[in-house]
């Protein structure tokens, strides 16, 4: 989402703009957009590649990539988020040394990966040939430019770990309300998303590093009710009933050598 904010010569157009507001846009629903997600900028990644599309010259390793609105995001500065809905999914990717892509997303009770067989590159394989990824889905609220944007953050390999740590910081949260201490629901407090390098044998690369913030304040109410309506569409399986469901929420992480270094 593109958000500008009008200058002293702009106000007449503005106010114009206002009256008629979230107009033209004809049958335009939520099935025809496409939710943006977070990741993390690698040497790899197309922000890096100058014969990609998407090169930006400005990104460096270990920031972070907004695709809403292509926004590069300093990963020592990071940037907050408001979670309100976790999952995790089975994802098959075709083998990138077969050119890669995405071939299905399977539920987290599917049997996929039980009939898969590790490869000599320790790749979950499935009978067909393709590789599984387990991968974790946090949905929620990416602040960019100051505006809060829906969005989502996948992850995968090494970065499950800190999905786990995520996930056990929401709900080791605690409040003290009139009747004592209670569990707020997730989208109650701010995280910040860093990044740090992590390496093994085999290479180096970036991973999540999140912390609690802060708690949500009373200029925030209309944002809790929000979050609340985005958290709720998501329980009643909202993501994936739309177009192309899961799939358009995932990073094709199929040709990206960093996934054979975690």
């Amino acid at each position: 989402m593109a958000n500008k904010k009008a200058t002293n010569g702009d106000t007449s157009i503005v106010s114009l703009f206002e009256s008629i507001e979230e107009k033209g846009f004809g049958d335009v629903s939520a099935e025809d957009l496409k939710t943006p997600r977070i990741s993390i900028i690698q040497a790899l990644s197309p922000q890096r590649q100058k014969s990609s599309p998407d090169y930006d010259p400005k990104a460096e390793e270990g920031d972070l990539f907004f695709s809403g609105t292509n926004a590069v995001i300093s990963g020592e500065e990071g940037l907050m988020f408001l979670p309100v809905w976790y999952n995790k999914t089975h994802v098959e990717w075709g083998l990138r040394e077969k050119g890669g892509g995405l071939v299905a997303v399977h539920s987290a009770d599917s049997d996929i990966a039980n009939r898969c067989k590790r490869d000599s590159q320790n790749r979950l394989i499935t009978p067909d040939g393709n590789q599984i990824t387990v991968t974790a889905n946090h949905y929620g609220y990416a602040m960019v430019d100051e505006v809060p944007q829906k969005c989502i953050i996948s992850m995968t390999g090494s970065q499950l770990k800190h999905s786990r740590n995520f996930n056990t910081l929401i709900q080791g949260t605690k409040i003290e309300g009139k009747t004592g201490l209670f569990t707020p629901p997730s989208y109650s407090h701010w995280y910040r998303l860093c990044t740090q390098t992590e390496s093994n044998d085999r290479g180096s690369w970036y991973s999540y590093k999140i912390t609690q913030d802060k708690m949500l304040s009373e200029k925030e109410t209309d944002l809790f009710s929000e979050a609340k309506e985005f958290s709720e569409f998501c329980a009643g399986g909202g993501m994936e009933q739309l177009s192309g469901g899961a799939k358009t929420a995932i990073e094709d992480k199929s040709s990206d050598e960093t996934s054979n270094l975690y």
